[in-house]
C-alpha cells in the first residue's frame, strides 16, 4: 500500500505528464499505460487524491486552454478543436457551450475575458497567496515597451527567461532612482501566423519620475476601477508561471472577469533583488 507522500508524488508526476500532453491524443487507456497501474486503480487513486475524476480533469483543462487559444490567437475554430482533442468543430462547439454557456465564436468576441469557469492545473496551494478585490485610483505611468510573439503554449515554459532578463535589467536601473516600479503585461493574437500570440511588456515608472527616463518613452494611464490585488514574491523566472496561476486559479476563485487593460506588477525596489522580486499584481477585473 502506497504512503500518502508516495501517492502525492505519483499524482504530481502524472499531472505533469497530462499537462505536457493536453494537445496530443490523450485518453484513459493511454494515461493508464503511462501510470503503470490498472485503469481501475489509477482512476480510483486520482479521485481519492484530487476530488475529481481523471476524465473530468482532462476535459476541463483542455476546454480552459481552448478558451485561452480563442482569445490569444486567430486560429480557426476547427484548428483549436482538433488541437485540444475534439473530433470535429460541431462536437467542440457543443461541449464548449455546455461548459462556458457561450459558443466558441461568441466567447472570442466578448470584450471581457470570462474566467469563472476556468479549470486550474492541480498543484499544491500557496498558503501565502490571498487574492482580494480592491478599488484603485487612476495611475499615470511612463516607460518603455518591449513586444514580441511566440507560438501559443510556449510563453509560460519557454519565454520565462526573456521576461526574467527584462525584469532584472529594469530593477537594476529603476532601483537607482525610485522605491517602486511597474511591469505591465498585455497579451493578444499575433500577426505573423494564426497560432502566434503577441506579448507586450511595459517597463514603467510613475509619471512624476519621467525625468529619469530616456526621451522616447510611452505614456499610459491605468483606469480607475476594480482590480484583483495579489501579493507575490519569487524569482524573475517565476513571473510567467504565476501569471498563469492568476488566470487559471485565482481569478476564477474570485468569480470575476478580466476587463481590458494591462496586468500590472508593482515592484518594491527597496526589497527586490535580481534573484528575488517582491511586489503586488493588479489585474483589471469586473464582477
Amino acid at each position: 500500500m502506497l504512503s500518502l507522500n508516495l501517492k502525492q508524488q505519483y499524482i504530481h508526476d502524472l499531472v505533469d505528464w497530462i499537462e505536457a500532453n493536453l494537445t496530443d491524443e490523450l485518453n484513459i487507456d493511454l494515461i493508464t499505460r503511462k501510470s503503470g497501474y490498472s485503469k481501475w486503480h489509477m482512476q480510483r487513486m486520482f479521485k481519492e487524491m484530487t476530488g475529481q475524476t481523471l476524465a473530468s480533469y482532462t476535459r476541463k483543462r483542455r476546454l480552459t486552454l481552448a478558451a485561452m487559444a480563442l482569445r490569444l490567437t486567430s486560429m480557426p475554430l476547427i484548428d483549436i478543436a482538433v488541437r485540444f482533442g475534439f473530433d470535429n468543430q460541431q462536437n467542440f462547439t457543443r461541449v464548449f457551450k455546455s461548459h462556458f454557456s457561450l459558443t466558441p465564436g461568441a466567447y472570442r468576441r466578448v470584450p471581457d475575458l470570462l474566467t469563472r469557469d476556468f479549470h486550474s492545473r492541480i498543484s499544491v496551494p500557496r498558503s501565502w497567496v490571498t487574492p482580494r478585490l480592491t478599488e484603485q485610483p487612476a495611475l499615470a505611468l511612463c516607460g518603455e515597451v518591449v513586444e514580441w510573439e511566440c507560438r501559443f503554449g510556449e510563453y509560460i515554459d519557454q519565454h520565462q527567461h526573456v521576461v526574467a532578463q527584462h525584469a532584472r535589467d529594469f530593477i537594476a536601473f529603476a532601483g537607482q532612482h525610485v522605491r517602486r516600479g511597474w511591469l505591465g503585461f498585455q497579451y493578444g493574437p499575433g500577426v505573423h501566423s494564426a497560432d502566434q500570440q503577441h506579448i507586450s511588456l511595459f517597463q514603467a515608472l510613475e509619471s512624476q519620475y519621467a525625468d529619469v527616463l530616456p526621451r522616447n518613452v510611452q505614456n499610459w494611464t491605468a483606469e480607475q476601477g476594480l482590480y484583483a490585488e495579489i501579493d507575490w514574491h519569487g524569482a524573475p523566472e517565476e513571473i510567467n508561471a504565476f501569471n498563469a496561476e492568476i488566470y487559471y486559479n485565482l481569478l476564477p476563485s474570485l468569480g470575476v472577469a478580466r476587463r481590458p487593460g494591462k496586468d500590472l506588477l508593482q515592484l518594491d525596489l527597496k526589497y527586490s533583488t535580481p534573484d528575488l522580486l517582491q511586489g503586488t499584481f493588479y489585474i483589471p477585473v469586473k464582477r
